[in-house]
């Protein structure tokens, strides 16, 4: 096997194999959207950190990263990372492993000596020989996606809260709940703390970027929310039916009540009524609460893996 840098010329046959890859993982995920292609490669083979791989003249893998940037979360603020999304990466099935380890360890060794020691691969949930290859080289789960139809929704548990969609100045009174989210991520076991500057962006960024929010109510309190957007954290959210959930939170007391459960089911709802079919959720597998509440109601597709280089 021969490991060369990742050029232009490559760019078409590694779109097909990304696209192979999807279709594989469709095949466990029947829900997920079909696609003809996968993202361009393009910004890919121009910043020289990609690598393929040969055998017998045959374009059998590669794995590129994003351009570096610093200051990732877990990372350190000093320190370059990289990431790989699930169309900047493939293997054809046959000695996967061999592959994606033989590529990672090529693709390593120039991070690395660039100065790039948090590494990031979303891969796919159910490519057990790609989770294996990457674990075996130290590795750790942090975050996956997840897909689920939004027909049945409205089925709504027993409960005594209010569900409705808040717009406009309605909005505001949720800063309560997102600075509380803040909190709950920044605690153990997820360690994921933001500065105040930090968490002001990003509760004017919400405000701004068209997201929709409904909200759980009883007794005239706020106790849950839950957001959505068209944009999600992969090229399989850019289909045009899927919405996507890119933040929920619920207070404390009042988990295990179906609240959050009836606030699902009350956002199926309005989607499918609005036609919309498929909606999505990324979370950080490191946060437990979240972890156990979308694996419910949700079938994972990506499950992204980390490794931060001390040297």
């Amino acid at each position: 096997m021969k490991i060369v840098p990742f050029l232009k010329e490559h760019a078409e046959a590694a779109q097909a194999l990304a696209l192979q890859n999807y279709n594989e993982e469709r095949e466990s995920v029947p829900i997920l959207p079909a696609f003809e292609a996968v993202s361009a490669l393009d910004e890919f083979a121009e910043n020289g950190i990609g690598v393929a791989a040969l055998e017998g003249g045959k374009f059998v893998g590669f794995l590129c990263g994003c351009d570096p940037w610093q200051g990732g979360i877990g990372a350190g603020k000093d320190v370059l990372c990289t990431f790989s999304p699930i169309h900047a990466h493939g293997s054809v099935k046959e000695n996967r492993a061999r592959i994606y380890q033989n590529l990672y360890a090529a693709a390593a060794e120039q991070w690395v000596r660039n100065g790039i020691l948090m590494h990031g691969v979303a891969l796919y949930a159910h490519d057990e020989d790609a989770v294996r290859a990457f674990f075996e080289y130290g590795f750790g789960k942090r975050c996956m996606d997840l897909i689920c139809t939004t027909e049945g929704g409205g089925k709504m548990p027993e409960t005594e809260v209010h569900f409705a969609e808040r717009t406009g100045e309605q909005r505001a009174e949720l800063c309560i709940l997102r600075r509380a989210l803040q909190t709950h991520m920044a605690q153990s076991p997820c360690f994921m703390a933001e500065t105040a500057a930090e968490t002001e962006a990003y509760l004017h960024r919400v405000e701004t970027d068209g997201r929709r929010t409904f909200t759980a109510e009883k007794d005239g309190e706020v106790i849950a929310f839950l957001d959505i957007s068209e944009d999600g954290e992969n090229f399989s959210t850019e289909f045009e039916n899927m919405w996507n959930i890119c933040g929920a939170y619920c207070v404390p007391k009042y988990r295990g009540t179906n609240a959050m459960r009836g606030l699902l089911e009350h956002v199926k709802a309005a989607l499918k009524a609005e036609n919309i079919p498929l909606l999505g959720v990324d979370c950080e597998s490191i946060n437990p609460t979240a972890n156990r509440f979308w694996q419910k109601f949700f079938t994972p597709y990506t499950c992204s893996v980390t490794r931060r280089i001390e040297i």
